[in-house]
Protein backbone atom coordinates (compact mmCIF):
# COMPACT_ATOMS: atom_id res chain seq x y z
CA UNK A 1 0.00 0.00 0.00
CA UNK A 2 1.48 3.38 -1.00
CA UNK A 3 2.49 5.79 1.73
CA UNK A 4 -0.12 8.47 2.34
CA UNK A 5 0.62 12.17 2.59
CA UNK A 6 1.58 13.24 6.15
CA UNK A 7 -1.50 15.47 6.40
CA UNK A 8 -3.86 12.87 4.94
CA UNK A 9 -5.36 11.62 8.19
CA UNK A 10 -5.88 15.11 9.60
CA UNK A 11 -7.64 16.46 6.53
CA UNK A 12 -9.69 13.29 6.06
CA UNK A 13 -10.80 13.28 9.69
CA UNK A 14 -11.75 16.97 9.59
CA UNK A 15 -13.81 16.56 6.41
CA UNK A 16 -15.62 13.62 8.01
CA UNK A 17 -16.36 15.26 11.35
CA UNK A 18 -17.10 18.76 10.07
CA UNK A 19 -18.87 18.03 6.78
CA UNK A 20 -19.84 14.33 7.02
CA UNK A 21 -17.80 13.65 3.88
CA UNK A 22 -15.96 10.30 3.70
CA UNK A 23 -13.35 11.48 1.23
CA UNK A 24 -11.77 9.13 -1.30
CA UNK A 25 -8.23 8.40 0.01
CA UNK A 26 -6.63 8.31 -3.43
CA UNK A 27 -8.23 11.58 -4.50
CA UNK A 28 -7.25 13.28 -1.24
CA UNK A 29 -3.66 12.09 -1.47
CA UNK A 30 -3.39 13.42 -5.03
CA UNK A 31 -4.90 16.72 -3.89
CA UNK A 32 -2.49 17.08 -0.95
CA UNK A 33 0.53 16.17 -3.07
CA UNK A 34 -0.43 18.87 -5.57
CA UNK A 35 -0.14 21.45 -2.78
CA UNK A 36 3.64 21.09 -2.92
CA UNK A 37 6.27 20.58 -0.20
CA UNK A 38 5.08 23.63 1.76
CA UNK A 39 1.29 23.32 1.90
CA UNK A 40 -0.92 26.02 3.43
CA UNK A 41 -2.24 25.68 7.00
CA UNK A 42 -4.66 22.87 7.79
CA UNK A 43 -7.83 25.06 7.83
CA UNK A 44 -7.00 26.34 4.34
CA UNK A 45 -6.34 22.82 3.07
CA UNK A 46 -9.65 21.56 4.44
CA UNK A 47 -11.53 24.53 2.99
CA UNK A 48 -10.00 24.05 -0.46
CA UNK A 49 -10.60 20.30 -0.43
CA UNK A 50 -14.21 20.86 0.60
CA UNK A 51 -14.71 23.37 -2.23
CA UNK A 52 -13.17 20.98 -4.77
CA UNK A 53 -15.45 18.15 -3.63
CA UNK A 54 -18.56 20.32 -3.98
CA UNK A 55 -17.46 21.24 -7.51
CA UNK A 56 -16.67 17.72 -8.69
CA UNK A 57 -18.24 14.33 -9.36
CA UNK A 58 -18.52 12.57 -5.99
CA UNK A 59 -18.08 9.17 -7.62
CA UNK A 60 -14.39 10.12 -7.80
CA UNK A 61 -13.98 12.25 -4.65
CA UNK A 62 -16.13 10.49 -2.04
CA UNK A 63 -15.72 6.91 -0.86
CA UNK A 64 -18.31 5.48 1.57
CA UNK A 65 -16.69 3.59 4.43
CA UNK A 66 -19.83 1.67 5.41
CA UNK A 67 -22.99 0.44 3.66
CA UNK A 68 -25.02 3.10 5.45
CA UNK A 69 -23.13 5.91 3.71
CA UNK A 70 -24.54 4.90 0.31
CA UNK A 71 -27.94 4.07 -1.14
CA UNK A 72 -29.06 0.44 -1.12
CA UNK A 73 -28.55 -1.01 -4.60
CA UNK A 74 -32.29 -1.69 -4.89
CA UNK A 75 -33.37 1.69 -3.53
CA UNK A 76 -35.53 2.36 -6.62
CA UNK A 77 -37.55 -0.83 -6.14
CA UNK A 78 -41.19 0.28 -6.16
CA UNK A 79 -42.22 -3.00 -4.56
CA UNK A 80 -40.64 -1.94 -1.25
CA UNK A 81 -43.41 0.01 0.45
CA UNK A 82 -41.18 1.94 2.82
CA UNK A 83 -37.66 1.92 4.21
CA UNK A 84 -35.35 4.39 5.91
CA UNK A 85 -31.75 5.25 5.19
CA UNK A 86 -29.60 3.79 7.98
CA UNK A 87 -26.82 6.39 7.75
CA UNK A 88 -25.78 9.77 6.38
CA UNK A 89 -25.55 9.78 2.58
CA UNK A 90 -23.87 12.43 0.43
CA UNK A 91 -25.54 12.67 -2.99
CA UNK A 92 -25.34 14.92 -6.02
CA UNK A 93 -28.21 16.37 -8.06
CA UNK A 94 -28.34 15.25 -11.71
CA UNK A 95 -31.74 16.68 -12.64
CA UNK A 96 -34.52 18.75 -11.10
CA UNK A 97 -38.10 19.41 -12.19
CA UNK A 98 -40.59 21.89 -10.77
CA UNK A 99 -43.76 19.81 -10.47
CA UNK A 100 -45.64 22.66 -8.82
CA UNK A 101 -45.95 24.52 -12.14
CA UNK A 102 -47.15 23.20 -15.47
CA UNK A 103 -44.35 22.27 -17.83
CA UNK A 104 -45.73 24.53 -20.54
CA UNK A 105 -45.84 27.53 -18.21
CA UNK A 106 -42.14 26.92 -17.52
CA UNK A 107 -41.45 26.85 -21.26
CA UNK A 108 -43.34 30.13 -21.65
CA UNK A 109 -41.37 31.69 -18.78
CA UNK A 110 -38.09 30.74 -20.46
CA UNK A 111 -39.29 32.14 -23.80
CA UNK A 112 -40.34 35.44 -22.21
CA UNK A 113 -36.81 35.90 -20.94
CA UNK A 114 -35.44 34.98 -24.37
CA UNK A 115 -37.64 37.67 -25.95
CA UNK A 116 -36.54 40.24 -23.40
CA UNK A 117 -39.95 40.35 -21.72
CA UNK A 118 -40.97 40.24 -18.10
CA UNK A 119 -44.31 39.76 -16.40
CA UNK A 120 -45.68 42.27 -13.92
CA UNK A 121 -49.09 41.18 -12.71
CA UNK A 122 -51.01 40.57 -15.93
CA UNK A 123 -48.89 42.94 -17.98
CA UNK A 124 -46.07 41.88 -20.27
CA UNK A 125 -43.23 44.39 -20.04
CA UNK A 126 -40.68 44.39 -22.85
CA UNK A 127 -37.14 45.28 -21.85
CA UNK A 128 -35.62 47.62 -24.44
CA UNK A 129 -31.87 47.87 -24.95
CA UNK A 130 -29.73 50.21 -27.02
CA UNK A 131 -31.96 53.29 -27.26
CA UNK A 132 -29.06 55.71 -27.82
CA UNK A 133 -28.51 57.37 -31.20
CA UNK A 134 -26.03 56.04 -33.73
CA UNK A 135 -23.81 59.05 -33.12
CA UNK A 136 -23.73 58.64 -29.38
CA UNK A 137 -20.17 57.90 -28.34
CA UNK A 138 -20.56 57.93 -24.57
CA UNK A 139 -21.68 54.30 -24.32
CA UNK A 140 -25.41 54.98 -23.78
CA UNK A 141 -26.32 53.01 -26.90
CA UNK A 142 -24.79 49.99 -25.24
CA UNK A 143 -26.82 50.42 -22.10
CA UNK A 144 -23.69 51.14 -20.10
CA UNK A 145 -20.53 53.20 -20.07
CA UNK A 146 -17.13 52.74 -21.66
CA UNK A 147 -18.54 50.25 -24.13
CA UNK A 148 -19.66 47.72 -21.53
CA UNK A 149 -23.05 46.10 -21.74
CA UNK A 150 -25.62 46.63 -19.03
CA UNK A 151 -26.90 43.56 -17.21
CA UNK A 152 -30.38 42.28 -17.97
CA UNK A 153 -32.49 44.01 -15.30
CA UNK A 154 -35.08 42.89 -12.81
CA UNK A 155 -35.06 39.14 -13.39
CA UNK A 156 -32.81 38.52 -10.41
CA UNK A 157 -35.39 40.03 -8.10
CA UNK A 158 -37.89 37.34 -9.00
CA UNK A 159 -38.17 34.48 -6.51
CA UNK A 160 -37.10 30.93 -7.17
CA UNK A 161 -39.69 28.35 -8.12
CA UNK A 162 -41.84 27.35 -5.17
CA UNK A 163 -42.11 23.69 -6.12
CA UNK A 164 -42.50 21.04 -4.94
CA UNK A 165 -39.59 19.68 -6.94
CA UNK A 166 -38.61 16.24 -8.15
CA UNK A 167 -34.89 15.50 -8.25
CA UNK A 168 -32.68 12.79 -9.66
CA UNK A 169 -29.84 12.20 -7.22
CA UNK A 170 -26.79 9.96 -7.27
CA UNK A 171 -24.58 8.68 -4.47
CA UNK A 172 -20.81 8.17 -4.46
CA UNK A 173 -21.17 4.60 -5.73
CA UNK A 174 -23.15 5.75 -8.76
CA UNK A 175 -26.57 4.56 -7.59
CA UNK A 176 -29.33 6.86 -8.82
CA UNK A 177 -32.79 7.42 -7.37
CA UNK A 178 -35.63 9.91 -7.70
CA UNK A 179 -36.35 12.22 -4.78
CA UNK A 180 -39.45 14.28 -4.06
CA UNK A 181 -39.65 17.48 -2.00
CA UNK A 182 -42.39 16.44 0.40
CA UNK A 183 -41.98 19.60 2.49
CA UNK A 184 -40.27 22.77 1.26
CA UNK A 185 -36.50 22.39 1.68
CA UNK A 186 -34.40 25.58 1.90
CA UNK A 187 -32.24 26.26 -1.18
CA UNK A 188 -34.17 23.90 -3.45
CA UNK A 189 -35.63 25.97 -6.27
CA UNK A 190 -35.13 26.90 -9.92
CA UNK A 191 -34.19 30.28 -11.36
CA UNK A 192 -35.87 30.38 -14.78
CA UNK A 193 -33.82 33.17 -16.44
CA UNK A 194 -30.65 31.14 -15.93
CA UNK A 195 -32.08 28.49 -18.29
CA UNK A 196 -32.90 30.98 -21.05
CA UNK A 197 -30.84 32.21 -23.96
CA UNK A 198 -30.19 35.94 -23.81
CA UNK A 199 -32.54 38.11 -25.90
CA UNK A 200 -31.23 39.02 -29.34
CA UNK A 201 -31.15 42.70 -28.36
CA UNK A 202 -28.90 41.86 -25.43
CA UNK A 203 -26.65 39.59 -27.47
CA UNK A 204 -26.16 42.31 -30.09
CA UNK A 205 -25.48 45.15 -27.71
CA UNK A 206 -22.01 44.21 -26.53
CA UNK A 207 -20.31 46.04 -29.40
CA UNK A 208 -16.93 44.59 -28.55
CA UNK A 209 -17.33 45.18 -24.82
CA UNK A 210 -18.07 42.58 -22.20
CA UNK A 211 -20.91 40.16 -22.85
CA UNK A 212 -24.28 41.04 -21.30
CA UNK A 213 -25.13 39.08 -18.20
CA UNK A 214 -28.11 38.21 -16.07
CA UNK A 215 -27.43 39.37 -12.54
CA UNK A 216 -28.31 36.55 -10.15
CA UNK A 217 -28.54 37.00 -6.39
CA UNK A 218 -29.73 33.43 -5.78
CA UNK A 219 -29.17 31.06 -8.72
CA UNK A 220 -31.22 28.31 -7.12
CA UNK A 221 -30.33 24.64 -7.26
CA UNK A 222 -27.46 23.91 -9.65
CA UNK A 223 -26.75 20.61 -11.34
CA UNK A 224 -24.03 18.74 -9.51
CA UNK A 225 -25.10 20.39 -6.24
CA UNK A 226 -24.40 18.19 -3.23
CA UNK A 227 -27.07 17.29 -0.69
CA UNK A 228 -26.76 15.53 2.64
CA UNK A 229 -29.45 13.00 3.52
CA UNK A 230 -29.62 12.27 7.22
CA UNK A 231 -30.30 8.89 8.85
CA UNK A 232 -33.98 7.90 8.88
CA UNK A 233 -34.69 9.66 5.58
CA UNK A 234 -37.82 7.92 4.28
CA UNK A 235 -37.76 6.07 0.96
CA UNK A 236 -41.25 5.12 -0.19
CA UNK A 237 -41.95 3.01 -3.27
CA UNK A 238 -38.53 3.79 -4.73
CA UNK A 239 -38.76 7.54 -4.08
CA UNK A 240 -36.67 9.43 -1.49
CA UNK A 241 -38.87 11.88 0.43
CA UNK A 242 -37.14 15.18 1.18
CA UNK A 243 -37.95 17.32 4.22
CA UNK A 244 -35.98 20.08 5.99
CA UNK A 245 -35.31 17.68 8.86
CA UNK A 246 -33.65 15.04 6.70
CA UNK A 247 -32.20 16.93 3.72
CA UNK A 248 -29.51 19.62 3.80
CA UNK A 249 -28.37 21.36 0.61
CA UNK A 250 -24.58 21.64 0.82
CA UNK A 251 -24.16 23.63 -2.39
CA UNK A 252 -21.68 23.41 -5.23
CA UNK A 253 -22.13 22.43 -8.86
CA UNK A 254 -20.36 20.59 -11.66
CA UNK A 255 -19.89 23.33 -14.23
CA UNK A 256 -20.11 21.19 -17.38
CA UNK A 257 -23.22 19.33 -16.16
CA UNK A 258 -24.97 22.52 -15.11
CA UNK A 259 -24.26 24.31 -18.40
CA UNK A 260 -25.53 21.37 -20.46
CA UNK A 261 -28.66 21.00 -18.31
CA UNK A 262 -29.55 24.68 -18.73
CA UNK A 263 -28.98 24.56 -22.49
CA UNK A 264 -31.28 21.55 -22.85
CA UNK A 265 -33.94 22.39 -20.26
CA UNK A 266 -36.42 24.08 -22.61
CA UNK A 267 -36.33 21.25 -25.14
CA UNK A 268 -36.69 18.64 -22.39
CA UNK A 269 -39.79 20.39 -21.07
CA UNK A 270 -41.29 20.57 -24.57
CA UNK A 271 -40.60 16.86 -25.06
CA UNK A 272 -42.33 16.05 -21.75
CA UNK A 273 -45.37 18.11 -22.77
CA UNK A 274 -45.59 16.23 -26.07
CA UNK A 275 -45.30 12.88 -24.31
CA UNK A 276 -48.11 13.80 -21.93
CA UNK A 277 -50.32 15.03 -24.78
CA UNK A 278 -49.67 11.83 -26.72
CA UNK A 279 -50.54 9.72 -23.68
CA UNK A 280 -53.84 11.58 -23.39
CA UNK A 281 -54.48 11.17 -27.10
CA UNK A 282 -54.07 14.88 -27.67
CA UNK A 283 -51.07 14.83 -29.99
Amino acid sequence: MPTLHPLHNQVSSTLQTRHNIPVNPQWLDTFLTSRGPNPPPLPALVSTAHFRILASDITTTVSPTSPGEAFPEDISDVNVKERRLPGTVIAQVLDVLDVGSSKWSQVEAIERVERGEEVRGREVIRTVHGLGSDNNNDGDALGGVNGTAAPIPSSASKPLSVGPHKLLVQDARGTKVLAFELVKVPKIGLFTPASAALPASARNQSGGGTAPTISIEDPGLLIGCKVLLRPDTVVRRGMVLLTPETCVVLGGKVEAWDRKWKEDRKQRLIALVREENAARGGG
